[in-house]
């Protein structure tokens, strides 16, 4: 291989590497520890009792995603 193929396959390999993280970040997940009353926490263990009867892969990760997501949209002003 000359030179020239062997830095066209580097750099054809960086561009693959920059797309799988752009599709990867957004599935990162982090570690967060949070602090509830006994009031929310009693309500999130009931949506989770809930929506586990209907779907078994339901965690409470994906509840508190999806409200902190639900929110973000609410509060967003509008343009």
């Amino acid at each position: 291989m000359t030179q020239s193929s062997i830095q066209q396959l580097h750099t054809s390999d960086e561009a693959i590497s920059s797309q799988v993280a752009a599709i990867a970040k957004p599935n990162k997940k982090i570690k967060l520890s949070i602090y509830l009353s006994e009031e929310v926490e009693q309500a999130l263990t009931e949506l989770y009792i809930a929506r586990y009867r209907n779907d078994r892969k339901v965690d409470r990760s994906a509840i508190v995603s999806e409200a902190i997501q639900a929110m973000f949209e609410k509060e967003q002003p509008k343009a």
